[in-house]
């Protein structure tokens, strides 16, 4: 049969062969890394912005370490600044001091330790019951502002009683004083001897 063939037939026999082939060679290799192409194109797409901040924040990384050495040497300074111990009687004494210039009276005060925002550091709260009328009142919340030690005012609660035209006012307020902690102060009394040895 196949002898019987004549040049027309396996002309056409050899193009319909070839659209095949071809047919074949484009839906199993050409759409195939079409759809490639296309997902590796969306990928790049994705990753250019990741790598611009990749990039961005590569420029920024020297500025970054400057700041983090500029902030860990100010912790490092606020906290040799820090005393080394509470001097409860010092600072009752400059706070009943300020209640006395300021015209304020100190109805009653108590004492408990407190969790602090750093773990190098020691927090107390000294609870206080205030009465005077408001300038003076004001006037000894802002000598407390100001005093000489690390310190912070906080659950300020004002109550007036009577009618009068400069009524008193009760006052409660809370002041935490901040010190060093006790095993951090070993560290560093011990640091200078070491130091002083080798």
């Amino acid at each position: 049969m196949l002898a019987r063939l004549g040049q027309r037939e396996w002309a056409l026999i050899a193009i319909a062969l070839t659209l095949v082939v071809a047919l074949l060679w484009y839906f199993l290799l050409i759409v195939p890394l079409r759809q490639e192409t296309e997902l590796v194109r969306q990928e790049i797409a994705t990753l250019i912005p990741e790598r611009d901040r990749g990039r961005q924040a590569q420029r920024a990384l020297p500025e970054l370490r400057a700041a983090i050495a500029q902030l860990q040497a100010e912790r490092q300074a606020f906290l040799r600044a820090l005393p080394r111990e509470e001097r409860l009687a010092q600072v009752l004494s400059e706070i009943l001091g300020e209640a006395v210039r300021s015209g304020v009276t100190v109805r009653s005060f108590t004492r408990s330790p407190t969790s602090a925002p750093v773990p190098e550091v020691r927090a107390v709260n000294l609870a206080f019951s205030l009465e005077a009328p408001f300038p003076e009142t004001y006037a000894y919340l802002r000598r407390l502002e100001g005093l000489s030690r690390f310190s912070s005012l906080s659950g300020l609660n004002l109550s007036v009683q009577g009618q009068d035209p400069n009524p008193t006012l009760s006052t409660s307020l809370t002041l935490t004083l901040y010190m060093l902690a006790k095993d951090l102060e070993a560290q560093t009394t011990a640091q200078p001897g070491q130091g002083g040895g080798q």
